[in-house]
C-alpha cells in the first residue's frame, strides 16, 4: 500500500510539472517573434540611434534596458543555456529507456 501511495504521489508531482513545462514551453514558442524582432532591432543602426540618443539625455524618463550593451546578448545567452539544458535532460531520459 505505501508503495502504491508513494508512487501515486510521484506521478501526481509529475503530471503538474509536466502541465506547467508544457504551459511555459507554449509561452516561450508563441514570443519567439519578439525574441527575433528584438534581436533584429539590437542590430539596426536604430538601436544605435536610440542608444545615442538616450545617452545625450533625450529620454530620461522611460525604462531603456533595451538599450544596455549587454541586455539582448545576455538573454539570448540564457537561452542558449535553456536550450542547452533541455538538450541534456532530454539525453538523460533517452539513456533511461
Amino acid at each position: 500500500m505505501k508503495r502504491i501511495e508513494t508512487n501515486e504521489k510521484r506521478l501526481d508531482n509529475l503530471n503538474k510539472v509536466v502541465l506547467d513545462l508544457d504551459i511555459a514551453l507554449s509561452k516561450f514558442e508563441e514570443s519567439i517573434p519578439d525574441l527575433s524582432k528584438l534581436n533584429k532591432y539590437y542590430e539596426s543602426k536604430e538601436w544605435l540611434k536610440d542608444k545615442d540618443d538616450y545617452e545625450n539625455g533625450k529620454y530620461q524618463s522611460i525604462k531603456a534596458g533595451v538599450l544596455s550593451e549587454d541586455a539582448i546578448w545576455n538573454l539570448d545567452e540564457d537561452i542558449g543555456d535553456i536550450l542547452d539544458r533541455m538538450n541534456n535532460i532530454l539525453n538523460s531520459i533517452k539513456k533511461q529507456d
